[in-house]
């Protein structure tokens, strides 16, 4: 959780900004605040001025004292890696119907 009176003290504070995207817009939660406060923003490059907003809000930090580190979920079915996954499918399959096309072209026989 993020320290209140390091940045009374003039420290710079981290916050949390766990981001989802939910049609344009991201909302973003921010668990170190009471009731992990919630705000949202159109870009995930509106999120470290937005959260910075809400903690001065919220505790009357210095925004320019708030450091935020930003973790987006991107959903189901849209990580990069599944992303991946089904462009590696789509290709392998390409790739079978190819060389099924190409055996039966010549005559021999297809499994």
């Amino acid at each position: 959780m993020a320290s209140v009176s390091a940045a009374a003290k003039g420290s710079p504070v981290t916050y949390t900004a766990m981001c989802e995207r939910e049609g344009g817009w991201w909302i973003i939660t921010v668990p170190d605040l009471e009731s992990g406060r919630v705000t949202q923003a159109r870009t995930l490059d509106d999120v470290p001025a937005t959260v910075a907003d809400l903690v001065a809000t919220m505790t009357d930090i210095d925004p320019a004292l708030v450091k935020v580190k930003v973790e987006a979920e991107t959903g189901p079915g849209l990580g990069f890696g599944k992303i991946a996954l089904v462009g590696v499918g789509a290709v392998g399959a390409a790739a079978a119907l190819a060389w099924r096309l190409i055996r039966a072209a010549a005559g021999t026989s297809v499994p």
